[in-house]
């Protein structure tokens, strides 16, 4: 699903056509001989609620006209420009909504879709005001539960992890939550919690999230497998983490030991990134293929930059220990050999798959340097053994061109705004605040 990082779906609502407030009685009557009023019979009664128009003298360069509007057509103006991007426009006419019709049938979905006009603008701290009114004004709609979600992640947008954390949790408490909500909200969760570096916590998240889909997976069909993707890949990442984290040390025994640990978290980390490319999806399938040739390219860093033995490093040793560091590029010579296939094997699976993405350029890129470093007849200086940025930076925002996209905008809610029974539309996938389609609350 996908709430940016981006992308929560907005519910759908027909526009519905809208006058003044009128009330309809069907009656049989009852006459005395003298002239007084009618008194409705007992009968049935029908009863319709519509919006009322507002009518207002606006001064203009040609004199004074008469403006006459009702909500529906406000909002559908609003709906217009949000669809068309001119965010600008689409804040101007949901605020006017929202003030000319305060508590009306279309205020929660105006609060909604302003806010995602200000998630278009990059105004992070407009939405943050906006979709905070919807959670806090209507805590028990659906609407609030979709709000909920856009608000988790604009505040991972501006990096507000713990506020974020917060929201997740909140909506985890929820008792309306479908299971493609369930796992998102872990997932989301978990991702924060990751940023933060508590990754003992992240990793409790995300195994949660994991092992809600399998409990549930035999009883229903989950409508995306970005979350569980999103999950998976991170568990790789917190291995990976920890694999970084280990140096190799002197004296042998302890090296050995610190190899061993290195080697383990590997192995971990690799088998969380397969399990992640089993998946299918796409962008994080590209994503796991770079972080297994990577770590293989981490670990022939690491040996490269390991201590030497100290007798190595006294006057006069120079020519021992540039046999010594011959000898040691021999042996890991595999490594680099290991990464390169692997970014092939990725590069390939990318170009049959059609995905054009920044981990593709990465891949690219790493893919020549290694070639470099096989090169025979390549001398390599400590410049080319340093770790490439691509393999230590952490990708610290949900919505940055190094995390796969997340489907579309979220959607599901309300059908129509003066439509009973609300609450049990049917959901689809929800996103992070992004460039793509907005699902705004029609």
């Amino acid at each position: 699903m996908s709430r940016p990082l981006s992308v929560r779906r907005a519910p759908a609502i027909t526009l519905a056509l809208a006058s003044m407030t009128a009330t309809l009685v069907t009656t049989g009557c009852a006459h005395r001989s003298a002239p007084t009023p009618a008194t409705p019979a007992a009968g049935p009664v029908t009863e319709y609620e519509m919006d009322p128009i507002k009518i207002t003298a606006v001064e203009g360069p040609d004199g004074t006209h008469v403006e006459a509007f009702d909500a529906a057509e406000l909002f559908e103006q609003a709906s217009k420009a949000l669809s068309d991007r001119r965010f600008d426009d689409a804040i101007a006419a949901y605020d006017r909504v929202l003030k000319e019709f305060p508590d009306g049938r279309y205020t929660r979905a105006s609060l909604y879709n302003v806010g995602l006009a200000y998630q278009g603008k990059k105004d992070w701290d407009g939405a943050i005001v906006r979709l905070k009114a919807l959670t806090d004004g209507y805590p028990d709609s659906s609407d609030a539960k979709d709000a909920a979600f856009q608000l988790g992640a604009t505040y991972a947008e501006i990096k507000n992890w713990p506020a974020s954390i917060q929201i997740f949790a909140q909506v985890l408490e929820r008792k309306d939550l479908s299971s493609d909500d369930h796992i998102e909200a872990l997932a989301r969760r978990g991702f924060a919690q990751f940023q933060l570096k508590d990754l003992e916590t992240a990793e409790r998240t995300l195994r949660s999230a994991v092992s809600f889909f399998h409990q549930k997976e035999a009883e229903e069909r989950f409508e995306t497998d970005f979350y569980l993707a999103l999950a998976m890949y991170h568990l790789g990442e917190i291995s990976h983490e920890r694999f970084r984290a280990v140096a190799l040390r002197l004296p042998e025994k302890q090296m050995g030991m610190d190899l061993e640990e290195k080697a383990h978290l590997l192995l971990a980390s690799q088998r969380q990134y397969i399990d992640t490319i089993k998946l299918g999806n796409p962008g994080w399938a590209s994503a796991s293929g770079f972080q297994i040739a990577s770590l293989y390219e981490e670990l022939y860093d690491a040996f490269i930059h390991a201590p030497v033995p100290p007798e190595l490093l006294k006057p006069g040793a120079g020519e021992q220990l540039e046999i010594y560091h011959q000898e040691v590029r021999k042996k890991i010579r595999v490594l680099l050999e290991k990464s390169v296939r692997t970014h092939e094997e990725n590069l390939a699976m990318m170009e049959r798959l059609g995905v054009q993405n920044e981990w593709r350029d990465k891949s690219k890129q790493a893919y020549s340097k290694i070639q470099r470093l096989l090169d025979p007849s390549y001398r390599p200086d400590s410049a080319d053994f340093a770790p490439s940025d691509a393999s230590r930076e952490i990708r610290v925002s949900p919505i940055g061109p190094a995390i796969p996209q997340a489907p579309g905008g979220r959607s599901g809610g309300a059908t129509d705004p003066t439509a009973p029974n609300r609450e049990n539309d049917d959901r689809g996938p929800k996103s992070r605040p992004s460039e793509g389609p907005i699902r705004q609350i029609m």
